[in-house]
């Protein structure tokens, strides 16, 4: 029932934005455009964190765990700016009807109709889905998306975006003696479920039929 919303949706959504270019509004085409460019952006990062976890130890066998959490810090910015300046983008102002000269223009409907679009786009096609395809085959995703999205992402971390958060949380630690916690006999028996191995298990009967 959801997948039928937001198809319908996603359908006023796109349809709104030619009817205004028909129309001679240019920005809501414009704006459409970028917001889909950028969660396209979102969605590469998302996978990518999921796959560098996976590969970290094979694609920087020399570096330290520190490492990989100042790039999984530097990271997040992406996630943070994407998700803010895609949301402004993607919001409308009316909806168009198809086939009717009537416009959604109630701000408690507009309100509802941008919060679910955005929404269960950004979570299932921006976040859920690329999570579920590096974790299948990380190798593959980081041939794809390496080449472009590494320096981005190396550059942020070099610049320091996140020392502000690094800062607080070592403050905050040491304040309330905030440490990892001696692993139990019992759950160190079974042993910890890798992010990746998680993740591909999203749709286990595929993978069993194969």
């Amino acid at each position: 029932m959801l997948l039928t919303i937001w198809t319908v949706i996603t359908v006023l959504w796109v349809y709104d934005a030619i009817y205004k270019l028909a129309h001679g509004e240019v920005a809501p085409a414009i704006w459409a455009v970028v917001a889909l460019a950028l969660m396209f952006l979102l969605a590469c990062m998302e996978g990518l964190e999921v796959a560098v976890i996976d590969r970290w130890s094979n694609l920087y066998p020399d570096r330290a765990m520190s490492d990989l959490a100042g790039w999984l810090a530097a990271r997040q910015l992406f996630v943070a700016l994407i998700v803010t300046a895609a949301t402004m983008l993607a919001e409308r102002h009316s909806i168009a009807i198809p086939f009717t000269s009537t416009q959604i223009s109630s701000p408690a409907g507009l309100k509802i109709f941008n919060l679910v679009w955005t929404g269960l786009t950004v979570l299932w096609f921006m976040q859920i889905f690329p999570k579920h395809m590096a974790a299948t085959n990380a190798d593959r995703y980081l041939g794809l998306t390496r080449g472009p999205l590494f320096p981005v992402v190396e550059f942020v971390r070099v610049i320091g975006i996140s020392w502000p958060a690094e800062k607080t949380a070592k403050a905050v630690q040491n304040r309330l003696n905030w440490h990892p916690e001696p692993t139990l006999e019992t759950a160190a028996a079974r042993g910890a479920v890798p992010l990746a191995v998680g993740w591909a298990a999203l749709t286990p009967e595929d993978r069993a039929g194969g």
